[in-house]
Parts: C-alpha cells; structure tokens; sequence
C-alpha cells in the first residue's frame, strides 16, 4: 500500500507519526513555563491580570468567611481560631501571588492550574465556620490539596528553568514538608483534637524557614515590585470592601435609630482610616531588595487579618447600638485590638513616606486604640465606637501636619490616662 500523503500548500508530505506531529500547531497547553521577571522585566511597570483579580477576589472571599463566622461566634478562643486559621490561607495566597509575579502566561496549563487553585479556595472557605467551631477535617483537606498544588506548580517550573531551581529546591523541601505536617494532623484522633494545632504550627514554622530562601543570595530570583504592591493593594482593597459589606448586612438586621447611625458612620470611618494608614505607609519603591519584600509580606498578615477580624468587631457593635449592654471581650479584642494590630503593622512597613515622627506617632495612635478594649468594659458601643475614630482622626491627621504631631501625643496620652483610670475603677 502506498503511504497515505497530506497536502500543505502544493507540498506532498507523509502522513508518518514524525510529519502529523511536525504539522500540529503549537499547543499552549505543552507550553512550558517562563521566567517574566528575568532580564530587567522585573523593572518595568506590571499590572495584575483579569484572571489575578479573580483568584484575589476567590481568596479574599475566604478570609470573609472566616470572619464572618467569628462574627456568629464571638469568643476569645474563636478569635484565637481565627488567626490561626486565617495565616495558612493568607500563606497560600501569598506564594500563588508569587509564582505568578514570576510566571504568569497565557498558556491553558497555568489557567487550568489557577482556577483549580480557586475551586479548592471555594471548598476551603465553605470548611472554615466548621473549622472555627472546631472540625477542622475539611479545612485540612483543601489546604493540602491547594499545598500539593502549589508543590507541582514549583516543580514543573524547576524543571525547566536553571535559574529558579537553587530556591525551588528549598520550597520543594520546606513546603512540602509543612504540608506533610498539616496532612499528619489527620491522623490525631478526634477532628476537635487540640494537638491537631500543634501539627498545624510546625507545618507553618517550616514553610517559614522556607520561605527566607527568598533572601538568601543564591538563590535569589527576581521579582516584580510594580506587580506585588499592585496586587496587595488590590487584596487589601478587596478585604475592605468585604469589610464595609458586613457592615451593611448588620445595619440592615436593625431598625434605623440615631445611636444605630452614629456608630455605623463611625464604623465606616474607621475602615476608611485603616484603609489610609495603609495606602500612606506601603511605599513601592522602599520594595529595593528581597529582605524588603520579605519584610512587606510578613507585615501585610496582621495588617490583613486587624481589618477582618476588626470587621467582624464593628458587625456585632451596629448590632449592639441600641443595646443597654456593652459588647464582650471577644468582640473587644477584635475589634479595637485588630484595628491596633493593623496600625502597628503599618508602622513598621518598608516605607520611605513614613518619617520617625510619623511611625512613633502612628504607634500612640495603635495604643491608644489598643486600650479601648478594657475601656469597652464599662462604655457602650454607640460612645466607644466613634471615639476609636476620632482616636484615628488626631493620629493619622497629626502624621500629615508635623505641627499637630505634639498636640495629637498629648491628646492621645490623656486618652490613655483615662482609659488607666477608667479601667482602676472597673477593677476595684
């Protein structure tokens, strides 16, 4: 028989194995991965994608999740549950964020990859009031399915690129190992067992020490800081909005009073305070070097975390408007201790627009804000509401007019006398 032929053009050519696959067209799917941040691109200006966003708002949708169910269950060993269940999701965002600064593509291998990691968030994020609560099985399961995810991602571009592979092999020992420790948790009887946590704590000290490979000199690979700060401004953004649902969702379970519209203005006040101090303090070009960017990562968890859970804090606060009572110390705690918590963080920022002035200004504006928790003890929400705002007003506006700057210090330190001597009352 003769061999079967294929016209291209007016070119006779074999039907054979060899010629059919010569012929194909370029799949995107076969594609491997590249390095977008070698030669210099790491310098020029990056936006995130239409697909980034999504993944951010999918993930984001997590972190309001758990903190809505905080919100259902305020406690002080929810809150605890809270921040150890919100920093592996945090985690895992953060180091997706990063393999795409470094090998975002058009090709179908990385969407496919990307929106499974998003279908596994969803399954995450559906785990988390049932892991707050206390069984923890499901949540598990996602987030070792979302770490095996990540783990292939960083071994299929090891494989093909020389320069990454010095710090791929680190993530792939590191990484790997805190998932096999968050894995091996499954195995402590009971799905309510406490040393489940202590599993969950190694696995998150390993992917720490994995995590400084990034600073190490030998491993470095290139990052682009236009990209990163556009995509935590994005993240932060879109935490904030969740935020101001919240606050919609509780305002609307209430009928309309004064007192509910006062501390629903300064609820939403204080959101737009937290979201100033960030957007001041982040500073692109402070991003010059891997330690920097290490140290902006590690800073943006409590940032991120202090406005979730101050959220939650500010939903049960409307909800208490009307009340005669004040709100407990869960509530409390997450409420003005995450909005301190998120103003520390930023202080400490890679910044150069931040002065010392401003940063020691800006840590009496978080203590200040930090010792209305004990205050709350004894002062209803529809007082102590907008006066954690008006605490931020003097010192966010004190860090803009260097003149202020004494005068807001000493404001501030009489507040915390105050607050010293309204909590010597309560206690005796």
């Amino acid at each position: 028989m003769r061999a079967a032929t294929a016209i291209r053009g007016d070119v006779a050519q074999p039907t054979s194995l060899t010629g059919r696959a010569a012929a194909l067209p370029f799949h995107p799917l076969l594609s491997p991965p590249r390095l977008r941040t070698s030669g210099g691109h790491d310098l020029e200006e990056r936006r995130a994608s239409w697909l980034e966003l999504f993944f951010d708002l999918v993930f984001a949708g997590a972190v309001g999740q758990l903190a809505g169910a905080f919100q259902d269950h305020p406690g002080l060993g929810n809150l605890l549950r809270f921040v150890l269940l919100f920093t592996p999701i945090w985690w895992l965002w953060v180091q997706l964020t990063f393999y795409a600064d470094r090998h975002e593509s058009e090709d179908s291998a990385h969407r496919a990859a990307f929106l499974t990691a998003m279908l596994l968030c969803v399954g995450l994020a559906a785990s988390a009031p049932r892991a707050l609560a206390g069984n923890t099985t499901g949540f598990v399961v996602f987030l070792v399915a979302l770490r095996g995810l990540q783990l292939v991602l960083y071994a299929r571009a090891r494989r093909h690129i020389p320069e990454t592979r010095a710090l791929y092999a680190r993530y792939l020992i590191f990484f790997g190992a805190g998932g096999a420790l968050w894995l091996s948790s499954l195995a402590v009887a009971g799905p309510e067992a406490p040393a489940r946590y202590a599993f969950w704590a190694a696995g998150m000290l390993c992917d720490a020490i994995g995590a400084l490979a990034m600073v190490s000199p030998r491993s470095r690979v290139p990052l682009n800081t236009w990209h990163l700060a556009d995509r935590f401004r994005i993240f932060v953004l879109i935490v904030l909005g969740e935020s101001v649902a919240r606050l919609i969702s509780a305002a609307t379970a209430r009928p309309w009073s004064v007192q509910l519209a006062v501390v629903l203005c300064a609820a939403l006040f204080t959101l737009a305070a937290l979201w100033w101090s960030w957007v001041t303090a982040a500073d692109r070009k402070a991003l010059d070097g891997p330690r920097a960017i290490a140290g902006f990562t590690a800073l943006n968890l409590p940032i991120v975390a202090g406005i979730a859970a101050g959220s939650a804090g500010l939903h049960i606060a409307i909800l208490a408007a009307d009340g005669a009572s004040t709100i407990g110390i869960g509530p409390r705690a997450a409420l003005y201790g995450g909005v301190s918590l998120t103003l520390l963080a930023s202080a400490w920022l890679p910044s150069r627009t931040l002065t010392r002035a401003a940063r020691a200004t800006r840590v009496a504006t978080a203590m200040a804000a930090l010792g209305l928790v004990f205050m709350g003890a004894i002062v209803l929400p529809v007082y102590l509401v907008p006066a954690l705002t008006l605490v931020l007003l003097i010192g966010l506006s004190a860090e803009s007019h260097p003149r202020c700057m004494t005068a807001a210090r000493t404001a501030i330190s009489s507040l915390v006398s105050a607050i010293r001597g309204a909590i010597t009352t309560a206690v005796w």
